[in-house]
Order: structure tokens, then C-alpha cells, then sequence
């Protein structure tokens, strides 16, 4: 499974976050030994890759050309609305 990604230069926070959610994304990190990134993922699409991975599970990410073998380590969601707030990969 290949998750699409994008880099998340600037508007880093809570508030940031919050925007971003409102615009159909959220933020995400990829943390490996030597490398950690901020990304960005289409909450839609994430969904539906959610139908077929769970945490726990090798997936790839995609990000600005590069493919990164990931394990999906954490997602956070707000129990009130439902919507994702953020997920973790860690780099393998």
C-alpha cells in the first residue's frame, strides 16, 4: 500500500493543524534514525487506505519522489467529530 504525501514547510500548531483539517488534510510524521519528516495526507484518502492497513503494518509513503518503507506506528482521531487528527510512521 502507497500512501501520497506532502512536506509541511510552515504553518506548524495546534491553529495550523486545525486549518489544515478544515481543508481535508492533517498532519502526519515519519521518524527514522537518522531522518524525521513533517507531512501532510488527504484525510479522504487515508480512509480508504485505513480499510486495508491497520497500525502495526508495513506501508509506503510517497513523498516528493521519493518512496520510504514505513511501519504505521499511531493515529490519533477526535472521538467527538471523527475526523483524523494525526498519524505516525516510523522509517525502517
Amino acid at each position: 500500500m502507497t500512501i501520497a504525501a506532502l512536506p509541511r514547510t510552515e504553518d506548524f500548531g495546534s491553529a495550523g493543524s486545525r486549518r489544515l483539517i478544515k481543508k481535508g488534510l492533517f498532519p502526519a510524521e515519519m521518524y527514522g534514525k537518522d531522518k524525521n519528516f513533517h507531512i501532510v495526507l488527504n484525510a479522504h484518502d487515508f480512509e480508504l487506505a485505513l480499510r486495508k492497513i491497520k497500525e502495526g503494518d508495513k506501508v509506503e509513503v510517497a513523498l516528493e519522489g521519493k518512496v520510504y518503507n514505513c511501519i504505521f506506528k499511531e493515529l490519533q482521531e477526535n472521538i467527538m467529530t471523527g475526523t483524523l487528527v494525526h498519524a505516525d510512521f516510523q522509517i525502517v
